[in-house]
């Protein structure tokens, strides 16, 4: 995405977040964004909206279908793009959206990659470990395997990261014996 692209898609949410905030709804929004984005990204609906083939009546009627969110915010950000003939940048602007709410609530969806899949009270434990460490309050956990760490997890949020697998263990090992 180039500057310009960038510029215009700020312009509408720098507005809509500031506004979610005011009106102490940025939970609401956030989980039914994540449910249309989930949509988005299953249908590749983005490809759609963006295609400049496609006629923009036909691309509002698309974005039509994701008004009767039960949030009157969401309904009048999707009227608001669809005058504007905006809809090509509508999942840009989505993931921006989540994105702002996420660094100004300072809440995050964090990734822990493991061998095994954790059971519900170690993920329990890992929260509050995670939100002292990494300064950050846990929104998800959302689990990833991976056989390649040998054991221990991977955490990542908001651009950090905290190795304490045993892959990595191995690595300082066989670096300090060069």
């Amino acid at each position: 995405m180039d500057k310009k692209h960038y510029a215009v898609i700020e312009k509408y949410t720098l507005p809509f977040v500031q506004l979610v905030f005011e009106k102490g709804q940025q939970q609401d929004v956030f989980e039914k964004l994540s449910q249309i984005r989930a949509v988005f990204e299953e249908t590749n609906l983005a490809d759609f909206l963006s295609h400049i083939g496609v006629d923009d009546g036909e691309k509002e009627k698309a974005l039509r279908l994701f008004q009767n969110s039960d949030s009157q915010l969401i309904d009048n950000f999707i009227e608001v793009v669809i005058l504007n003939h905006r809809a090509d940048l509508f999942y840009d602007m989505l993931v921006e959206i989540q994105h702002q709410i996420e660094k100004q609530s300072n809440e995050f969806e964090v990734t822990v990659k493991s061998v095994q899949a954790l059971t519900d009270s170690q993920k329990e434990r890992l929260k509050p470990m995670i939100e002292q460490k990494m300064g950050l309050k846990v929104r998800s956990l959302k689990q990833e395997l991976d056989a390649s760490l040998i054991g221990g997890f991977v955490i990542s949020a908001n651009n950090k990261t905290i190795d304490a697998s045993i892959k990595r263990q191995l690595q300082l090992v066989k670096e300090n014996l060069k």
